[in-house]
């Protein structure tokens, strides 16, 4: 077996974890508490309705902010985000969920113009300033949010974990460039939060989220841990995805043998499907969950990613 088949095979043994880790154990000290409809206010008036999801594990909780596709809403990721925030191993730390509509989505629908006047957002008219404006706007106002969180102690925006599918993880990749642009101040933190994301079938060529920028940003090719998940039977799916990692690899060299577990921070998984997007994510068929679990275990919750207070 060459270096590369037994990093492979490392890594399968790593994320692809058997499922009696996931089965149901009982003695759990805590119980979650109940999912919590929200609106978040942008600074364009804008409403986006998101669902938090609050973790057990108090300022030691990794915050995911999960964003789904094109013509598609939060609800998608329900399942997903209860099974991250109240996991039935135990072993597995709760994370912190918040899920959103971006704007023009799900209940993400209705704006006030300067007269006072409603507008009604329609996915189907989205301009590209209008996807722009879901990482200058909608990020901005999760971020709010989280930072809140962060000083009630309910979590630590400094371990921030993104997942994003298909439009979703554009607006992840590039407010990440965003988050690591943002200029230190002399009294508290500010920005450099996001330490991981997870893309499924990021699109190289998605109206009004160009990825070229923000993929030669330093901090992006550089300072995060990615996972990239995408399904190779579509042609298209896949050649951006691949043109993503080939971005990225340059990088992230491989650990040596003894240390993929603890060093790995680039992950590609093409799946044998035609599917793409969220689907990869929450169908169970391609049990993600595992592998989900065990990348932020690895990259976020066993790092030393301070909590520091921010107001």
């Amino acid at each position: 077996m060459n270096l590369l088949h037994k990093v492979l095979a490392i890594a399968c043994v790593f994320f692809f974890a058997p499922d009696h880790l996931f089965a149901q154990s009982p003695g759990r000290a805590l119980r979650a508490a109940p999912p919590v409809e929200i609106f978040l206010p942008t600074k364009d008036n804008v409403r986006l309705a998101a669902t938090y999801y609050q973790s057990t594990a108090g300022r030691d909780a990794v915050p995911i902010v999960m964003l789904h596709d094109y013509k598609e809403g939060r609800t998608i990721y329900n399942n997903l985000a209860l099974a991250l925030q109240s996991p039935t191993d135990p072993r597995i730390k709760s994370h912190a969920v918040l899920t959103v509509d971006l704007r023009g989505h799900g209940g993400s629908t209705m704006a006030v113009d300067q007269t006072g006047q409603s507008l009604e957002i329609d996915a189907a008219k989205l301009r590209p300033v209008d996807y722009e404006d879901m990482v200058r706007f909608d990020m901005e106002a999760v971020r709010r949010f989280l930072v809140e969180r962060n000083d009630l102690q309910e979590l630590n925006v400094n371990k921030l974990c993104l997942v994003g599918a298909g439009m979703g993880a554009n607006v992840a990749l590039i407010w990440s460039a965003v988050d690591w642009d943002a200029p230190p101040l002399a009294q508290r933190k500010q920005g450099q939060d996001v330490k991981a994301l997870v893309l499924a079938s990021p699109s190289w060529k998605q109206k009004g989220l160009p990825l070229v920028a923000a993929l030669k940003h330093p901090d992006v090719q550089k300072m995060l841990s990615i996972m990239l998940v995408y399904g190779s039977q579509d042609a298209k799916a896949k050649q951006s995805a691949e043109t993503v990692y080939k971005n990225l690899e340059r990088y992230h060299p491989e650990p040596p043998i003894d240390r993929v577990r603890e060093m790995k921070d680039l992950f590609d998984y093409p799946l044998p499907t035609k599917l793409q997007g969220s689907k990869l994510l929450v169908d169970r068929q391609f049990n993600m969950l595992p592998n989900l679990d065990n990348f932020i275990k690895a990259r976020l919750v066993d790092q030393s990613f301070e909590w520091v207070q921010r107001k």
